[in-house]
């Protein structure tokens, strides 16, 4: 199978089969604070900046596709929606385009979505396999991006059929580019949440963002199981951090880092809760690949739904914008009480 219809295969493994974690992504274990509000429910604002775009939103389309034969009509599909809905965005890995170059089309969306703030995206150990700071730059010049997202992935990689395995040394390569890229870096997990002492490191060598990226929404590993016909690991339900408790120790430690929440977030309330402990923004991936499929239509209707349903929680929270719900938030006391009668 040649690496574009690898990236179809992915698509397709995630539109038809299971491929979402069960366990849970840990919001569960949180309770907003409600607070009788002092204004009109029309004047709640959802709206944030980021990097000087205005968002309509705090939120943006996960990584999904990009160099596959289906990408381009994907990726248009999103970012369409995207500008019409005032909501951020970043493409699939670019690795491809770097290696052919003429895929560039399929990551190339700023002709539908011109204003929308765009993040290009690679592999943080595509550092030790070829990729450098000029190839950071030609994936974010090459379709307009205003930074560059790097995934940190190395459950998944050992079950690729190419592995890149080879992790030693990224931080010191990472650092290099941070402290000359002209663009800022954000470093996300895939789905495994963000473990302390790696935060802990990547707040000393200059990136601009963090995505703890937790466990709670799609699994990678059974994806690639999927693609090769393997099974999973045993004990790997084991695996991973769940996004809500990554991104509580994560707003503890990050210092002035921007934060940004991923893994599962799939309502209007834990978009709410992920702010309210400390993300500037969430990012959402599986939903939009499904509304995708359907269309244009089908993506600005869920993302409606998103806006309506954190405009609810805002209300409930007495908080009049976003940045009001910060710290809105506490452990779950029905859960506590339920253990407790044990």
């Amino acid at each position: 199978m040649d690496e574009r219809s690898i990236k179809d295969k992915q698509v397709e493994i995630c539109l038809r089969e299971e491929v979402e974690d069960d366990r849970g992504n840990g919001f569960e274990l949180f309770r907003l604070n409600y607070q009788i509000p002092d204004f009109s429910f029309d004047e709640i604002d959802t709206s944030i900046e980021l990097l000087g775009k205005r968002m309509n939103l705090p939120l943006i389309i996960a990584p999904l596709t990009g160099g596959g034969y289906k990408s381009l009509e994907i990726n248009k599909r999103l970012a369409e929606a995207a500008e019409i809905m005032g909501i951020g965005m970043a493409v699939g890995s670019q690795r491809l385009m770097i290696k052919y170059p003429e895929l560039k089309k399929t990551y190339y969306i700023r002709d539908v979505a011109p204003s929308i703030l765009l993040f290009g995206n690679l592999g943080l150990v595509h550092f030790n396999y070829g990729i450098g700071y000029d190839e950071c730059m030609y994936v974010v010049e090459e379709i307009k991006a205003n930074g560059l997202m790097l995934y940190a992935n190395p459950l998944q990689e050992v079950f690729q059929e190419k592995k890149m395995v080879n992790f030693s040394g990224l931080l010191k390569k990472l650092e290099h580019l941070c402290e000359h890229f002209p663009y800022p870096v954000v470093v996300k997990e895939i789905g495994y949440g963000m473990p302390r002492d790696f935060i802990l490191k990547l707040r000393e060598v200059g990136v601009w963002g963090i995505d703890v990226a937790g466990r709670g929404g799609t699994k990678w590993v059974k994806i690639e199981c999927l693609l090769r016909s393997k099974e999973e690991p045993k004990g790997s339900e084991e695996m991973g951090i769940p996004t809500a408790l990554a991104l509580r120790e994560a707003s503890e430690i990050i210092g002035e880092k921007v934060l940004f929440a991923s893994g599962g977030v799939r309502k209007g309330i834990e978009i709410a809760k992920a702010i309210a402990l400390g993300a500037k923004a969430v990012s959402i991936g599986l939903p939009f690949l499904k509304w995708a499929s359907q269309g244009v239509e089908a993506i600005i209707k869920g993302v409606e739904t998103l806006k309506e349903e954190l405009r609810f929680w805002m209300w409930y929270t007495g908080s009049k914008d976003v940045n009001s719900l910060r710290g809105k938030i506490r452990e779950n006391d029905d859960l506590f009480f339920q253990k407790s009668i044990r």
